[in-house]
């Protein structure tokens, strides 16, 4: 197997792991932990899930398909901001997310899994995302993911330290007692 074989199979199962590694940080939790923020500029987890659900939605998987097929329509230009104030949907099921994003992350791995080196390594400038390869699709997908993964998983530190704290009583706290988030 050639060296860039090797490693798009490397990267892609990586995507795959870390599709995985998104889902079991997420399902165990209660829509409240879902919906903590340490402060109100932060985001949630549901949060963190849904941008990513998103960016598989609007950016990744066109911008694979504009890669790999010429004909397709060269991505539109994403905003987080935008999502956030008019597609995003606090009261979304985290189950619908996960399903969807698991879905398109799926559909993106048989695309990669699929192609040749010529295609994982095309050169592609004519667009206005800058110069990008499929390779680069995929490394931007799995630091994207990694990056969300962290902030998640710093949240659900915050809400596991939160529920170990014994209250405070009057003259100390009661060892004999913890609170949950």
């Amino acid at each position: 197997m050639s060296e860039i074989a090797n490693y798009r199979q490397e990267l892609t199962a990586r995507l795959r792991l870390i599709t995985e590694d998104l889902a079991w940080a997420v399902r165990p939790l209660t829509v409240e932990r879902l919906a903590y923020k340490p402060t109100q500029d932060d985001w949630s987890i549901h949060e963190h899930m849904a941008h990513l659900r998103d960016m598989e939605q609007e950016v990744y998987l066109p911008l694979l398909r504009w890669a790999t097929v010429p004909e397709m329509l060269d991505p539109r230009d994403y905003s987080r901001r935008d999502w956030h104030e008019h597609r995003y949907r606090p009261s979304e099921p985290l189950t619908l997310i996960l399903n969807d994003f698991t879905r398109m992350r799926d559909e993106a791995l048989l695309v990669f899994r699929d192609m040749d080196n010529a295609t994982w390594t095309r050169w592609r400038d004519d667009t206005r995302w800058g110069p990008i390869t499929c390779q680069w699709i995929a490394e931007l997908m799995y630091r994207h993911a990694l990056d969300h993964l962290q902030g998640i998983m710093a949240l659900r530190q915050d809400i596991n330290l939160e529920s170990c704290r014994p209250p405070a009583v009057a003259g100390g706290t009661d060892p004999t007692t913890r609170r949950a988030p």
